[in-house]
């Protein structure tokens, strides 16, 4: 066969092998972080977070309409299984275009030996991407990423077709179509942006003789290059459009054809050639139209309303998020940034200790090296892939430098400027909110590039070794070369990366937002805090039409005056609009108020009156009077120098009280922290995954619970779909989160055993009603949770299961608590009395609970002991009685 069928055939057999890889383990709907928001923007053409990502929203809402699944968000990943899979392809043509050119051989001369270790490298190297860690996450979720992946590709992939064109007649159309792919990238993310120096570094090699000159002259093109691109266009042109409008917009596209025109017909090809591809920057680039005119309809997500240029510049630009210098490292004055700031000795100890190694090289190391665990903040493990893809990448690098260091300085141009020099670029303060390795991909494309240089210059050198033993070796040796390292990196990559990264089966941002929306009566109003208890809500609401009638107010988002408006003004889905008593005007101009804590009232006669028949018709009992005037200490969000403020967040969750408590329920989702509460968490009832605004002060704060309300949600109406399933894998976030059932369960069931021996009535999910002794209910709530949600899987705190053995104890089950007592020792096992005392006395009353109490005695005079309290022994047998 020839080379191009050869080359073809393998370069399809990767993309099928690697899309049936990715949809084998591909989200079965949307996940968490932004794919939930994503999803939801795209199907309804809406505006998401800036700047806004609308080619990609193009493309997703084309993906909707294509139904191979009856889940939207499925229908949407799949966009990333397909970017990620070509992607995997053109790694593998890249390759093998890399090795012929320092080969500097025609293909169909090659020996079989030769051709094995070429193709065969090109291969191994392509899945060394496909397997690695991060380039996998992308994949298969909803996400910019495998998108911008691909375009990085697809311009490297096109810089060398031309490169081996030129300077044959026609060869710029690969530069113009390299032009409109950093165009349309834009449309995705701006990480594909930065593939502009390799290519302005291959364009040089080519054209060029390599003086000193001529590469400081390369240095200010390529900068000058990237600069227009990003400045006087991606920034540029929305300025032009902020200042003239339309008018002036269409007369800068005007001089550009004449331009092209002029430059055209007086034959000045690199003048005309610098022309169109601006020309074609631009039109890639105006898939941002799509943001500008979707925001004059309104969509139901609506993010900073870019509906006037103004507007859509800021939005463009980024404003929102505010500037991020180079210099100096440390720069946010943000109270939590300053705390880790001051860990390190200077700025420089920052950015090589954080900033690099943390935030870099500890993702490189997770691909090609190991990961320690797949938990937020896991190490470098060289026992997980021996080390052997980053050492076989590390050999690639040196001798693709040795054998064309041209080529060798372009991968590495994309290596460092997709890698180090983003770092440098970002400034990311310490903490972040979430592991940022998805960001680096095009580094860690550009190093895969090299393991397969690295695994064709092994055979080269070991074949260098043989030459005098005929072809049949060379191919023999070949041959072993490439099947060692695929089962050594391609093999061990697959079998150490394939199960944390199946999300098949995976359904809990589905559910957990089905749980959230459910746990709220009809036109609720509910506080939440983040992107995932946010965006997964949007996604239920916008795409599924469930519980539109709840009204989500994102406290972050509450901070700025577009947010607050849309609440107050628009009905999404029909909707009630969020009553608030200040103006339009006041909105839009709100700020930071300084304020002391001062006492907040709050009528409260009708929700009294309608808590009292809500309360009747169950037959619980509550903890105190209602009230029909609530009062409260009004707390500052935020001090600042002594001084303590509202944040606009603040002043929205105390207007939106006020406002609408006497109409309409108001909930806060279990994740709102209690600093976001304004000091209210005195009258919150837990009714799930969200608190409700009651108009009864608990002595504690938060401690309220209505057993029969609790019960039909966690019983009756919530989904926990897998949740039980070892087989299904189920990532960090998902995991965290699930975290929060068990004590929901486990609250419900000490609010039934504080009276065992007294009755309940209970509604069933289909319908029926059912009495029992709430002793009996207790142990059926704490078996379903066990059941549900099992031990081995949902790791609980020491307090936590210690409650557990307590309540089976005492509800006449001991043996049941068995499992949690192994569990105790099990964490005693793996810590010590000095780092963690708390455990051990958990532990220690456990034993007690449990009739155990000579090793009880044993650890509390241990720990007596150990923390120097000679007093403890008889406190603790004092607590006993």
């Amino acid at each position: 066969m020839t080379h191009r069928t050869i080359n073809r055939t393998l370069a399809a057999v990767l993309f099928i092998a690697a899309e049936i890889l990715y949809l084998a383990t591909m989200a079965p709907t949307f996940s968490f972080w932004d794919c939930g928001e994503f999803i939801a923007t795209a199907y309804t053409l809406g505006i998401p977070h800036p700047p806004g990502s609308p080619l990609f929203l193009l493309l997703g809402r084309l993906f909707t309409m294509i139904p191979l699944f009856t889940d939207i968000g499925a229908r949407v990943n799949l966009i990333s299984t397909l970017a990620s899979a070509a992607s995997v392809s053109l790694t593998y043509l890249i390759i093998v275009r890399l090795i012929m050119l320092y080969r500097k051989s025609d293909p169909a001369g090659w020996s079989m030996a030769e051709k094995v270790s070429a193709y065969g490298s090109a291969v191994i190297g392509a899945l060394a991407l496909a397997f690695s860690d991060s380039f996998w996450f992308n994949a298969v979720e909803a996400e910019v990423y495998a998108a911008s992946s691909l375009f990085t590709a697809l311009i490297v992939w096109i810089i060398l077709r031309w490169y081996d064109e030129e300077p044959r007649p026609g060869n710029e159309r690969w530069l113009l179509l390299v032009m409109y792919m950093i165009g349309l990238s834009i449309g995705v993310h701006l990480l594909s942006l930065l593939a502009v120096f390799p290519v302005a570094l291959l364009y040089y090699f080519k054209k060029h003789k390599v003086t000193v000159k001529s590469f400081a002259l390369l240095c200010l093109a390529s900068s000058g290059l990237f600069f227009l691109i990003y400045i006087g266009i991606i920034k540029g042109l929305p300025i032009i459009f902020q200042l003239t409008s339309w008018p002036g917009f269409f007369l800068f596209l005007a001089l550009l054809i004449y331009g092209t025109w002029y430059s055209h017909k007086h034959r000045m090809p690199l003048l005309n050639t610098l022309l169109v591809s601006l020309f074609l920057i631009i039109i890639g680039y105006t898939s941002y139209a799509l943001i500008f005119v979707r925001a004059q309809a309104g969509p139901p997500i609506n993010e900073n309303n870019p509906s006037t240029p103004t507007v859509f510049f800021s939005y463009l630009n980024r404003d929102q998020y505010g500037d991020m210098p180079l210099w100096p490292r440390r720069w946010s004055p943000e109270p939590v940034h300053q705390y880790f700031y001051e860990q390190y000795s200077s700025d420089l100890d920052y950015f090589l200790t954080y900033q690099m190694q943390k935030m870099y090289f500890r993702y490189f190391g997770w691909q090609f090296i190991g990961r320690e665990h797949d938990m937020e903040g896991a190490g470098v493990d060289w026992s997980v892939l021996w080390g052997i893809p980053f050492l076989v990448g590390l050999v690639g690098a040196v001798t693709h430098f040795r054998r064309q260091w041209k080529m060798g300085l372009v991968v590495t141009a994309l290596f460092v400027f997709t890698g180090a020099a983003l770092v440098i670029y970002l400034n990311q303060t310490e903490p972040q909110p979430r592991e940022r390795d998805y960001s680096y991909v095009g580094s860690f494309f550009a190093f895969a590039l090299w393991i397969g240089i690295g695994v064709e210059s092994i055979w080269q050198m070991a074949s260098d070794r043989l030459k005098g033993k005929g072809r049949n070796t060379q191919l023999i040796l070949a041959s072993l070369t490439v099947t060692a390292a695929f089962l050594l990196i391609n093999g061990r990559m697959l079998q150490a990366n394939y199960r944390v990264h199946d999300r098949s089966g995976n359904y809990v941002p589905w559910d957990w937002a089905w749980n959230m929306l459910q746990s709220c009566e009809k036109d609720a109003i509910l506080f939440t805090n983040g992107d995932n208890d946010t965006f997964p809500l949007w996604y239920l609401q916008e795409v599924e039409g469930i519980r539109t009638d709840v009204r989500v107010v994102n406290l972050s988002l509450a901070n700025t005056g577009w947010y607050l408006d849309q609440l107050k003004n628009s009905r999404p889905r029909g909707a009630k609009p969020v009553a608030l008593s200040l103006s339009d005007g006041e909105i839009a101009d709100i700020t930071y108020v300084p304020i002391d804590s001062v006492d907040a009232v709050l009528p409260s006669f009708p929700a009294r009156q309608q808590l009292v028949r809500d309360i009747s018709q169950r037959g619980v009992s509550l903890p105190a009077e209602p009230q029909d005037t609530m009062t409260w200490l009004l707390k500052p969000g935020l001090t600042y120098d002594g001084q303590g403020y509202l944040r606009p967040q603040d002043i929205a969750v105390y207007e939106i009280l006020m406002n609408n408590f006497s109409t309409r329920p108001i909930y806060f989702a279990l994740t709102v922290d209690t600093e976001s509460m304004i000091g209210i968490e005195n009258y919150l009832r837990l009714d799930g995954l969200a608190y409700r605004v009651v108009p009864v002060k608990s002595a504690d704060p938060m401690s309220f619970v209505d057993p029969v309300l609790l019960y039909r949600n966690l019983v009756g109406v919530y989904r926990y779909r897998n949740l039980n399933n070892p087989k299904v894998f189920l990532e960090e976030t998902a995991r965290r989160l699930c975290g929060n059932y068990t004590p929901l369960f486990v609250r419900l069931a000490l609010e039934l055993a504080a009276d065992p021996a007294g009755e309940i009535t209970i509604h069933e999910a289909n319908g029926s009603m059912r009495t029992l002794r709430r002793g009996a209910l207790a142990l059926e709530v704490l078996d379903k949770s066990s059941q549900l949600l099992p031990l081995a899987q949902y790791p609980l705190n020491p307090e936590l299961a210690g409650s557990v053995i307590a309540l089976y104890v005492r509800l006449g089950e001991k043996q049941k608590a068995s499992s949690y007592i192994k569990y105790l020792e099990k964490l005693r096992s793996q810590s010590s009395l000095e780092s963690d005392p708390r455990l051990f006395y958990v532990l220690a009353r456990a034993y007690r609970d449990f009739g155990r109490e000579d090793e009880a005695n044993r650890i509390i005079a241990r720990l007596a002991t150990e923390l120097r309290q000679p007093g403890l022994m008889e406190k603790f047998k004092t607590m006993k009685q």
